[in-house]
């Protein structure tokens, strides 16, 4: 039942995105703005049926398992990429942002295999959706598209070679307090944050989290509060920083 729900949204969406294909050579300058790696594809090849720019909403959801229909290319907005154990735990592998795609979806596409992550929006985006048989021909016919994909693949196993790195080999320690120093990067020194959520984004137990944190703040480190780390000692916090 669960997945023939799934269905019927996505088969709601891509009715949408047929209804608006004819207004794709409209958006090709934009498109290519971002994705200059289009630049060489034909307007013959823009004319094709099914391509289409969509609005997504937040909290839209690609569950892991699926067979996708259609390659995405991110055009604005912000889409979380995450897994799911078997116990329930979650962990944000990465999230891409516009100009971006997921090297997981493309991956799955290329290999005609199931979506390997989940896919979350979690600002107002707009996408280029493409049919995955065009995307196949596309990647086999454009030289530049191909390499753009290819350094997407490149450029996230370097991330996930780091998450990977940051699991096995640091203290959750040392992990709170660097994503805490690379969140407040613009010189804030405060937080909207809950646990549940700083659990997801580390992959652990919130039991964990919040441990971690009261020690923090016993140091004199930060205060926390009801879905906020305020009073950040980043200068303090990056002596943990492993």
């Amino acid at each position: 039942m669960l997945i023939s729900i799934m269905m019927e949204r996505l088969n709601l969406i891509f009715e949408r995105m047929e209804s608006m294909s004819s207004d794709i050579l409209q958006h090709v300058s934009h498109i290519t703005a971002l994705f200059p790696s289009l630049a060489d594809i034909s307007i013959q090849d823009w004319s094709e049926e099914g391509i289409a720019i969509m609005e997504i909403q937040p909290n839209y959801v690609i569950d892991e398992g699926q067979f996708l229909e259609y390659a995405v290319l991110i055009l604005e907005g912000t889409v979380r990429m995450y897994k799911i154990s078997s116990s329930g735990r979650e962990i944000t592998l990465y999230r891409i942002n516009g100009g971006e795609c997921c090297p997981l979806m493309m991956a799955s596409i290329l290999g005609e295999s199931e979506y390997e992550a989940s896919a979350s929006v979690e600002s107002p985006s707009v996408v280029l959706a493409i049919p995955v048989h065009i995307f196949r021909d596309w990647m086999d016919r454009y030289k530049s598209f191909r390499q753009f994909i290819f350094k997407m693949f490149a450029k996230r196993l370097f991330i996930m070679s780091n998450l990977l790195d940051s699991i096995n080999f640091k203290s959750i320690r040392g992990r709170v307090a660097e994503y805490l120093v690379l969140m407040t990067e613009d010189g804030s020194d405060s937080l909207a944050i809950t646990h549940d959520t700083l659990s997801v984004e580390l992959g652990t137990a919130r039991e964990v989290i919040s441990r971690t944190l009261k020690s923090l703040q016993k140091e004199g480190l930060l205060n926390v509060s009801r879905g906020r780390i305020s009073d950040i000692r980043r200068e303090g916090l990056k002596v943990y920083v492993e």
